[in-house]
This record gives C-alpha cells, structure tokens and sequence, in this order.
C-alpha cells in the first residue's frame, strides 16, 4: 500500500442524522468535504484520509463500471481485516453494487457453495491468498489483487466516481450465516439498515473525536458497526492489523490509538474482564454482545474501568447488528444481564405461535421490526417470507423478523432473553444452526446417520459433539474412522461450526416413539480419564500449559502430544491460554508460537528455549492449578 503525506487538522464539524433515503457513500463524501485531512483509516503505520479515502474508492468504482459492474451487482472481498477492505467496500457501494465479504479461512467448499450462489462479477482478493480463491469451482468473475490496483489508483489523476442513483433500500451487502436447512442463507441489507444502527442512536454515541476499534473479521457483522459507526460519524477507525492476535496486543492496539469506543463478542469481553492488563484512561464506551452475557464479567470490568461506559447489545444478522441494548450500571448487582430497550429506528414485540402480541411479562418469540431489517434471503424467496412477516399489533402493522428466541417483555421495556426456540446456538459470538453441521456430516458417503448436539457444561463452556453412525457395521471401531470423517467435515464447513468431538456408534438412542434421543447422547470426555504416560508432565512449563488447557478445553488429562485444534480448541479459547501464560510468566509470548507449537509437549519446549528456567511463580502456580483441578472437573460434570 502506497503511503500517503497527511496533513492532520481538525475533525469533521458535520452532525451526520439519520436519513432513510440517503446512501452509505455519499455519507461518507460528505464528511470528507467536511475535513478533508482528518484521519478516517488507520491499520498499524497505514493510514488514509476521508480525502484519500473518498479519492481512491471513486478511483476504484470508476475502474469496476469499466469492468461492466452494474447497480445491485455483486462483488466479493476475499480479504483479511484491513485497509484495503475499507477502500474496496466504499467503492463497490459507489459503483451501485453490493460487497460480499468472504474470510479467506473458510474451506473450499463452503466459498464454492456461496460463490455459486452469489456469482459475483469480480473479487478482490491478498496476494496471500490468491491460489486458494483460484481453486473455487463455481469462481467465474474477475479476480483482482486489491493492493496492487489500490497502489495504481493512489498515484494516478482523480477520477470521479460513476453517475450511479443509489437509495436507502437498496442492497449494501450480502452476508451469510449458518443455515437451518443445511447450507449458509445469504442475508441481504441494505443502506437504511447499516446507517440506522449508527446515526442518531440511544445506545452508542460516537462524535468525530472518537477513535473506534475494528477487531472484527470482514465477514462478521461486528464489522459493519466498527467501520460504518466510524465513517458516516467522521470519527477515526482503527483496525486491528494483526489477523491473529493476544489480549495483550489487543490492549496495546487500543492504547497506541487512542481507542476511545470498542466492541468485543461477549467471550472475548469475558477475556478482557479477566486478564486485561494496565490503565486504558481514553476507552469511554465498550459494548460486547453475541452471546448471552455474564454479569460477573460485566462487574469485573466495570470494577477496573470505572469511567468506561458499558453496554450489553443483541441483534441477529437479520436486523443488522442490533435490536436492544442495556447499558449495564455501575451497580448492577442482579445475577443476568437483560438485553436491554429496543434502540432507535427499531421495533420489538413478543408473539405466540399464532403470532399474536403477548402482554408484558410473558414469554414468547421476539420478533424485530423497523429499518434495521434485511431485504430478505439472497434466492431463497420462501424462507424470506417465512421468517419476515407482515403482523398486526398494538402498534399498528409492520413487517417483522422472526428472531427465534424466546424473550419477555418487562414493564419498563425492558427485554429479557430465554433462550432459543429450535437449535440454533452462540458460540464465540457466531451463530452456528446444529442442523447444517447434521446435513454437511449426512453427506459423507461413510455413514448412514449423524447427530450434532450442544453441550453446556460450564457458564463458560460450551462443547459441540458430534455422534456418527457408520454405514459399515463395525467401521467405527476403527480408530482412524472418525479422524478422516472430520478431515471431510473441516473441509465443508468454517472452522468455528467444527465439532469439538466426534463419537462413533453402533445405534443411536431412541425414544418410545423412535425418535433418537438426544437426551441421552452424553458428552464424551476430551481424554480417557485413567492416566497414561503421554498424559503426565515431565517439566514444570509443561504442568502450567497443561492447566491452562484442561481448564480452556474443560478435560481433565490431555496427551502432551495432541493438537489443541484436534481437541476442538478455538481461537478465542488459545487466546485465554495465551492471556493465563503471560498473567503466570510475567512477560509477552509471541501469539503465532501457540499456532506453530499446538501441542502441550511443542509449545513447553518453545517456552523453555525463551526462557530456560521456569519462574517459581509459575512452578507454584501449576501446583496450585494442579489441586484445584478435581473440585473444577467435577463442577463441568454436573453442569453437563
């Protein structure tokens, strides 16, 4: 990326108010003329103007009209969280069409599937990841390597952008979730949806002075309030330049900006509640959501940022980021987080299966109305018109989502969660349909039958288990079958919908009717309970990264030789190994050496060559982790 000489002055002066009928660019144009050195994008030393930012993306719309990019035309991001993300959304939107954001770790198959479907006319794409978007069957557009055509752009004469009329209610972007019926559903938002959850809100305030955090994958919906909350309010947008990255980096990110408003998924807040290190004096407002929150995290943080405002936001995709939110209070002292009031330009109410209007207090499904709603499903016209409805209430008539979660609505307008409807479930802030884990495992030819479930066996800990039914009789007896049936599953599905483990079996329960009986289908343990050889630390680094794992992955004894990802470790539950390692060492450990060394055994010999002998801080801490692991084991038992 080519760097730019900038002249800092004041912030944007303009007040940006919400309008329906205004577009995201021309927003975005506006503040630009407002300021046009203000900062708007800074990735590590990478920075852009709203000047530079407003030049290039018309530059760049330009060249993709060229190209025969047309209004309502899709154009895909096959790009990490960066500067060049910014630069592509903006000018595809200026073009008239719509980004669709891809995260170049998903498997081949799941970006076949949503790139046959979507058939974008060209994709941006990293230079990093140029051979992976080539072995996508259904690809046929036009693949074009962001940076350098950005680089080109930036040196060559202003070009304006195409004479393209472009409204609120038409399409922004198409973004996929999880899929009930078996494959991803492409949600389609338009204009008036992204601009709502930011301009003129109740619950997030952000002035040009702000300097927020974008630590969200582009494919993530976060992602649309950290970029659009930054731009359309002239404030500046900081990005985490790391694709993989430590709590500590995080924090160091935050205070090297000037972070002032940041949003985390409820894990990752619950992270940062627990390990979070040193002063953060300009952070004012942090929200997480995602998940169902913890009060316990909520009062820990605001026990260490007491002048940091901190709200508890909910919202599915479908209605664009949020829905409610509730910001927690110094005192909070009840035992859950309620999600909050409806926000701004958006409408709530409780149905029952008839969809009728409940009265306060009872509990059924929530439903979300207002300009926060998709258009609808990308080529799936009889979902849409099965989730979005049209329903009559005290209100008056209004199109509504139908979330799925069972909700209650309180005197003071206050919404309180109760869980879901089918099985759909939260985990690490994504949404993940149990159903199209069962459907993408149905589809291995080696089995006849397969059953996901998830297990809750801590507040914190969340396992999804897969039970599989061998086509042969007897195959699962072998204990490489169930290695190459989840070799296959991780090459269908991202990793975060991968089953921590898998069981094979003869028969699945059923009930008296002969239906499986999910009830019975127990979580297996990660280990075999009776120790083995290759269970037992033989060093003191080696006993503190064990705990750390036992108490990240909810195991009681783990092979010093097995992969951490094996053992359906995620990224969030590396980091809180990461975090407890530095919290015990006292020190920084480099992030990258737990993806280069996942075992126990690897990552113990890294750690001893930085530092050759263990601290007695850390030895004591292992023994101390070492007794507390019996009355921990047995708590995750009973939960279960």
């Amino acid at each position: 990326m080519i760097e730019f000489e900038h002249k800092e002055s004041s912030r944007p002066t303009v007040a940006m108010h919400y309008d329906r009928d205004r577009c995201l660019h021309d927003m975005v144009h506006e503040q630009a003329l407002s300021a046009p050195h203000a900062t708007a994008v800074v990735f590590g030393d990478q920075k852009l103007t709203y000047r530079e930012l407003d030049r290039l993306s018309d530059a760049l719309a330009a060249y993709l009209a060229k190209l025969g990019v047309r209004k309502a035309d899709i154009v895909g991001l096959f790009l990490p969280r960066s500067l060049n993300a910014i630069v592509c959304k903006l000018a595809i939107l200026k073009a008239g069409g719509a980004y669709l954001p891809l995260d170049p770790a998903f498997p081949i198959e799941h970006l076949d599937y949503v790139i046959g479907e979507c058939t974008p006319k060209v994709v941006f794409v990293d230079s990093a990841y140029g051979d992976k978007i080539s072995d996508v069957p259904s690809m046929r557009g036009r693949v074009i390597e962001a940076s350098a055509i950005i680089s080109e752009m930036a040196i060559g004469p202003t070009v304006p952008k195409p004479a393209i009329t472009v409204g609120g209610g038409d399409m922004a972007y198409v973004m996929y979730t999880s899929g009930s019926t078996g494959r991803p559903k492409g949600t389609i938002i338009p204009h008036r949806a992204v601009a709502r959850v930011v301009l003129d809100q109740t619950y997030i305030w952000v002035k040009p002075e702000d300097t927020f955090l974008h630590t969200a994958t582009i494919a993530f919906d976060a992602a649309t309030l950290e970029i659009w909350g930054a731009l359309l309010n002239g404030a500046i947008l900081a990005g985490m330049p790391d694709i993989s990255f430590s709590l500590s980096r995080l924090c160091e990110v935050i205070r090297e900006n000037n972070v002032t408003v940041a949003f985390l998924t409820t894990g990752l807040f619950n992270l940062f509640a627990d390990y979070a290190g040193g002063e953060l004096p300009l952070l004012r407002h942090m929200l997480f959501g995602g998940d169902v929150g913890s009060a316990v995290h909520a009062r820990r943080f605001s026990e260490r940022y007491p002048g940091c405002k901190l709200t508890n936001a909910y919202g599915p995709t479908e209605t664009t980021v949020f829905a409610t939110a509730f910001p927690v209070p110094a005192n909070f002292s009840e035992a859950e987080l309620p999600i909050g009031k409806v926000i701004a330009h958006t409408g709530i109410c409780i149905l029952d299966e008839q969809l009728h209007e409940l009265p306060r207090g009872v509990e059924g499904q929530l439903a979300i109305s207002g300009d926060g709603l998709a258009i609808g499903y990308l080529n799936r016209p009889e979902l849409t018109a099965e989730k979005f409805v049209t329903v009559e209430t005290s209100g008056g008539t209004h199109r509504y989502y139908l979330t799925g979660d069972l909700a209650a609505l309180g005197a003071d307008g206050k919404v309180t969660f109760h869980g879901r409807r089918d099985r759909q479930i939260k985990l690490n802030g994504k949404r993940i349909e149990l159903d199209e884990i069962e459907a993408a495992l149905r589809r291995d030819t080696r089995l006849s039958d397969a059953i996901v479930v998830c297990h809750t066996q801590s507040p914190t800990l969340k396992r999804i288990v897969a039970y599989l039914l061998p086509l042969q009789q007897g195959a699962g007896n072998d204990p490489e079958f169930v290695r190459k049936v989840m070799a296959t599953l991780r090459a269908a599905l991202p990793a975060y919908m991968i089953p921590s483990a898998a069981v094979a079996m003869d028969t699945f329960p059923l009930t008296p009717a002969g239906k499986v009986d999910r009830s019975k289908l127990l979580p297996p343990p990660v280990e075999p309970a009776e120790t083995t050889p290759d269970a037992i630390a033989k060093s003191e680094t080696e006993a503190l990264v064990s705990t750390l794992w036992q108490d990240a992955l909810g195991a009681e004894r783990i092979d010093l030789d097995r992969n951490f990802f094996d053992l359906g470790g995620t990224s969030l539950q590396l980091m809180e190994v990461h975090a407890g390692l530095e919290a015990e060492f006292k020190r920084p450990v480099d992030v990258v050496a737990l993806f280069k060394h996942p075992t126990i055994r690897e990552l113990a010999r890294h750690l001893d060559g930085k530092s050759p002998t263990a601290s007695a801080r850390s030895i004591a801490a292992a023994q101390r982790a070492a007794l507390q692991r019996k009355p921990m084991s047995q708590f995750r038992r009973s939960a279960s």
